[in-house]
């Protein structure tokens, strides 16, 4: 039997389209190809095609979108975001770092985009980059209670009523409790704090005179407000009064009897006057024989005054009266105001 010799078939210089894609490698009794990154062999080893690396992984091109390309593939990154050098990724574009983002204040980077704001005092306005001044005064009348809003730019400042003082940031009013503050405020009376002012309560007696601050004392006397007797005179005291019969009127002041000044002797009839009693006081008559107004009474002269007293006789003036010195063969009346004879 006769042996043979068996050379080996080049496969790759025999068929020039073998391993397409790819290298053809002769092997001993075969061939292999080889592939370029980013591609496979066919099902039946000859042929080299694309791997479509999109298709394999969802995770590829995150915040982009993935394009496969012969041999690799590569990112189409979303808004906000951009590609890697290799192109084979997405990251997020800073945009507060070019131009602050255009925005006019604060601008503050996020995943994908960027978001404008504004300082205290101000607002983003609709093309929500810029900014303006808030008035607050505008917005809030009542932000002020108890003073007047002054809108400054980015805040305000209250300026505050009487009655209310201004906190340390000048942004709102303060009630001030003006009995803690002066204890004597209202003197005579109870201190009841309002908002921005107070009350007096006053105690019996007093009352709050327009225009004055505290209580002050009703003059009862003045007004009429008091009980006094028509002849006794209203005296006013702090808070109260008192009565005082008049001279002439005995009483408490409330009530007030006549003083009888002829009874009690306290009175300035002349010896020879008698006095009368009158409503509050008295008066002075003087005794018959006597001339004067009762406080001063001076003997009358009847023996001067009438010529024909004591007819047969002498008229002789006595204190109060006179008396008759008769002739001869006269005597004297019983009251020897005459002469009779005998």
């Amino acid at each position: 039997m006769m042996m043979k010799n068996c050379m080996d078939i080049d496969e790759c210089d025999r068929d020039p389209l073998l391993c397409r894609g790819g290298t053809c490698i002769n092997t001993e009794g075969s061939f292999d190809c080889i592939c370029p990154l980013g591609h496979e062999l066919t099902t039946e080893g000859n042929a080299c095609i694309d791997i479509n690396e999109c298709s394999l992984s969802d995770n590829l091109c995150r915040n982009g979108r993935c394009i496969n390309m012969i041999g690799t593939y590569q990112c189409s990154c979303d808004t906000g975001f951009q590609s890697t050098l290799d192109r084979q990724g997405c990251v997020d574009i800073d945009e507060c770092t070019i131009m602050n983002g255009g925005c006019d204040t604060h601008c503050t980077n996020s995943d994908g985009s960027y978001e404008c704001s504004c300082s205290e005092g101000y607002a983003l306005m609709p093309d929500m980059r810029s900014c303006a001044d808030i008035d607050e005064c505008e917005d809030n009348p009542d932000i002020c209670d108890g003073g007047q809003c002054t809108n400054i730019p980015g805040e305000y400042r209250c300026l505050c009523f009487d009655g209310f003082m201004a906190s340390l940031d000048m942004k709102t009013c303060i009630d001030v409790n003006e009995c803690d503050l002066n204890p004597n405020i209202c003197l005579h009376g109870e201190c009841e704090n309002t908002k921005g002012s107070f009350i007096c309560h006053c105690q019996l007696g007093y009352f709050v005179k327009k225009g004055t601050t505290g209580c002050t004392d009703i003059d009862e006397c003045e007004v009429g407000a008091h009980n006094c007797d028509v002849h006794a005179s209203c005296v006013n005291v702090p808070g109260s009064f008192k009565c005082k019969c008049r001279t002439g009127w005995v009483g408490d002041g409330l009530k007030c009897i006549d003083l009888d000044e002829c009874s009690t002797e306290e009175h300035n009839c002349n010896v020879n006057a008698n006095c009368i009693n009158t409503p509050g006081s008295y008066r002075c008559s003087c005794n018959e024989g006597f001339n004067g107004d009762g406080f001063t009474c001076s003997d009358m002269d009847e023996c001067a005054d009438n010529g024909n007293l004591c007819e047969n006789g002498h008229c002789l003036n006595a204190p109060g009266g006179y008396r008759c010195e008769c002739e001869m063969g006269f005597t004297p009346t019983e009251d020897s105001k005459a002469c009779k004879g005998k």
